[in-house]
């Protein structure tokens, strides 16, 4: 007997979700609200591509939070989560972040690499992406976690905090101690 969840609720389907962790429920709303959701991307990053990215970010970030959000009425919530999440994009587009470009030829690269609170891009255009992927493999979980979301996937503090369950200080801190030690191991490779 197959399931028929397109009779379901969207309050039904969020339930569902929350209950089984069956990503096929929030598939179910991505077939309702994609449309909705790329149209106000459209809107905020005047792009068609960029709009239907976020889309797909916006629902796999739902994934995530939808596990443990209370939802009355999903629809709204889910306009109120995209706006947040595309207003976000916009501001790290507009504003000019810094970046750490990291330069072997440079004595400085590991002064470069030190923490920044406001940085949240970690570009490396001009070091071997290997060296510092290696450097990346060899912190520990916990650093290397909060690494990759913060640079790579440029989630904010908080955010990490609540994806990996850490609090706010032992985010900032593994972030802190994962970046010395990358420091480190890049002093060492070092011509």
């Amino acid at each position: 007997m197959s399931l028929n969840i397109s009779v379901y609720t969207d309050n039904e389907l969020v339930k569902k979700y929350q209950q089984e962790a069956n990503a096929m429920y929030v598939g179910e709303l991505f077939k309702r609200y994609s449309m909705l959701v790329t149209g106000l991307g459209f809107k905020y990053l005047k792009n068609e591509e960029d709009a239907k990215d976020a889309t797909i970010e916006i629902f796999e970030h739902l994934l995530v939070i939808l596990k443990k959000t209370e939802v009355s009425n999903f629809k709204s919530w889910l306009y109120t989560v995209s706006k947040n999440l595309l207003l976000r994009k916009v501001s790290q587009k507009n504003n000019s972040l810094k970046t750490i470009e990291l330069d072997t030829n440079s004595k400085n690269t590991a002064e470069k690499f030190m923490e920044n609170e406001q940085e949240t891009a970690l570009y490396t255009d001009k070091y071997d992406s290997n060296i510092l992927q290696q450097a990346i493999s060899n912190l520990n979980d916990e650093q290397r976690t909060c690494i990759e979301l913060f640079y790579y996937k440029r989630k904010p503090y908080q955010e990490v905090a609540s994806i990996t369950g850490y609090d706010l200080n032992k985010v900032k801190s593994a972030i802190q101690n994962g970046k010395r030690n990358l420091k480190l191991f890049m002093e060492e490779k070092q011509p």
